[in-house]
């Protein structure tokens, strides 16, 4: 992208990097992707590289966001009393 719509793209870039960093717009943004039904398990990984790669500055947060969503997957397996082997696929 040249000229103009180079600093438009490079606006809207550090916006979502802020929005990134904002751990409750993270957390609401995966859960509602991963609650889209079309959103397939190649999806998730391409989103979780691609989120991962922008943290990749602010390891602790990262680590902290993925804690907390496993705390949710852990409470949701439970709840729904599944086999605990199939918790992780």
């Amino acid at each position: 992208v040249s000229g103009n719509g180079q600093l438009c793209v490079e606006k809207a870039l550090k916006l979502f990097a802020q929005l990134i960093n904002n751990k409750v717009f993270l957390l609401t943004f995966i859960r509602t992707l991963e609650m889209q039904r079309s959103f397939s398990m190649r999806d998730r990984g391409n989103v979780a590289s691609l989120i991962m790669t922008a943290l990749q500055g602010r390891l602790e947060y990262a680590t902290d966001v993925l804690k907390h969503l496993l705390s949710d997957l852990i409470d949701k397996n439970l709840e729904s009393k599944n086999h605990p082997k199939l918790l992780l696929r």
